[in-house]
């Protein structure tokens, strides 16, 4: 691991981007990031680490995202956005993005799954399986529904209109 965590961190990030678009990555591709980086020995650790952790699982000639891996990193770079947060809020289009979902009982991981990714994209539970936001969901949370055969399960509506929103405005600082 990199003499600092800050070090580690961004190894994550590297690695991270490769899985930012698609879901499985050639070894070929990993190999050449690694072939062009300075600490090799550092990022070839992190990559074995993402692997123990499950997060990224090695078949034939691919790596392939898990779904606790798309969960990972849309916590990762969910981070990452929160930087620029202030920035992200000041260009509200003034519309709520209301993620609604039912998710059958037998599918209880799936459920707490949706609900840790909707937590971490700051979505507001406004009720057991309804959950409010003001910013554009991002295509990371659309392929992790996908991947985890939640899509079928969610309803997702844009609303201009919500009565008495006047406390989700606060609550999101968009006054």
């Amino acid at each position: 691991m990199p003499k600092t965590a800050g070090g580690a961190y961004r190894h994550v990030r590297e690695l991270g981007e490769l899985f930012r678009d698609v879901n499985t990555v050639g070894v070929a591709i990993v190999e050449e990031l690694l072939k062009r980086h300075d600490q090799k020995k550092y990022l070839r650790q992190s990559l074995r680490r993402l692997q123990e952790r499950g997060l990224i699982q090695k078949r034939e000639q691919n790596y392939t995202l898990t779904s606790s891996g798309t969960l990972f990193f849309l916590k990762h770079f969910n981070r990452e956005r929160g930087r620029i947060k202030k920035d992200h809020l000041q260009k509200w289009d003034g519309k709520w993005r209301l993620v609604s979902f039912d998710v059958p009982v037998k599918d209880d991981k799936k459920r707490r799954m949706l609900r840790d990714a909707l937590r971490e994209l700051n979505f507001y539970q406004l009720q057991k399986s309804v959950w409010i936001a003001p910013f554009e969901i991002s295509e990371r949370f659309w392929k992790f529904t996908v991947m985890n055969d939640l899509n079928q399960y969610c309803k997702v509506m844009l609303i201009q209109v919500l009565e008495g929103d006047e406390e989700l405005k606060g609550r999101f600082r968009l006054h």
